[in-house]
């Protein structure tokens, strides 16, 4: 039986009094393929940010293997970002901007 790998329960998202996300829940089960589609403006980005603990919740549970990650700061939630619009650091190599996540929450101490 699969683990439940990132679970959405009621969530909703507001943006002052543009409602983003209205009391969305999906499951998405470890190892399962996943896909969001949708037009632009219809919440993907703002999902994924939710995810990652880059947004705030304004209602509803996020939950990441079973474990609520509502008070848990982004750094330390098991997920990566990967951005939309490119942030290489020129002077560094493929290899170090490719590892450069790791290696900032490495010298943290949260890996």
């Amino acid at each position: 039986m699969k683990e439940t790998a990132v679970e959405f329960v009621d969530v909703t998202k507001r943006f002052g009094d543009v409602v983003a996300e209205d009391d969305v829940s999906l499951t998405i089960e470890d190892g399962e393929f996943f896909s969001l589609l949708g037009p632009s403006g219809c919440g993907k980005t703002t999902s994924l940010r939710m995810i990652a603990g880059l947004e705030t919740v304004t209602a509803g549970e996020i939950l990441l293997h079973g474990e609520t990650v509502k008070e848990m700061p982004a750094f330390k939630r098991p997920v990566i970002t990967v951005f939309q619009n490119y942030a290489l650091f020129p002077h560094l190599s493929v290899e170090r901007n490719v590892s450069f996540g790791r290696l900032i929450s490495t010298e943290l101490g949260v890996c």
